[in-house]
């Protein structure tokens, strides 16, 4: 449970960043590169692209002057080695979203000292940069099949309404839910 702004972009970054990390350390070495067709990305373009901008983004929360930034490191060839670089990026970010104050979530900085934004946009896009770089993984997850062999089944929220209902009415010796009863 979320107890402010910060626990709650802390608790959906690193909890995105962690799983898909998790994730990326499931994929066989020889299928990093693997794409199910051109325009989709790789499991190595997505943990570069995440951490890369990972690392940027920090690098404008902590230095508002981009002109002392240093170029972001090229990701490493070693897929184990990417995934510790950005468990550790993820490390990085967590102590550093709890530690802020709304002051300084409020405060102004200028990406690449051109377009004003918000260190809170910030970390915003981080989460939002992340959870689709994570979506991305999971269909990629899916087309290597590393995410089980049965075909996707959505868990659409009528059925666990029906479910709850089911549940509740055997609990309490109830009749069975009619179709009646969902309307």
């Amino acid at each position: 449970m979320y107890h402010n702004e910060n626990e709650a972009y802390a608790g959906l970054l690193c909890g995105h960043l962690r799983e898909m990390t998790e994730r990326l350390r499931l994929i066989p070495e020889d299928l990093w590169d693997w794409s199910p067709a051109p325009p989709a990305p790789t499991a190595r373009v997505l943990a570069a692209h995440t951490w890369q901008w990972l690392v940027c983004d920090r690098q404008h929360l902590l230095e508002p002057d981009a002109q002392k930034h240093p170029a972001v490191p090229d990701p490493p060839a070693d897929p184990n080695v990417l995934c510790d670089l950005l468990a550790e990026e993820t490390d990085c970010w967590e102590v550093l979203v709890l530690s802020l104050t709304p002051e300084q979530l409020n405060e102004p900085r200028l990406q690449f000292n051109s377009k004003q934004r918000g260190v809170r946009n910030f970390v915003c896009h981080m989460i939002q940069n992340c959870i689709y770089k994570h979506g991305q993984l999971a269909t990629l997850f899916f087309a290597l099949g590393l995410d089980g062999a049965e075909p996707y089944t959505a868990p659409f929220p009528n059925d666990i309404y029906a479910d709850m209902r089911a549940m509740y009415r055997e609990q309490h010796g109830l009749r069975p839910n009619t179709a009646s009863d969902l309307s």
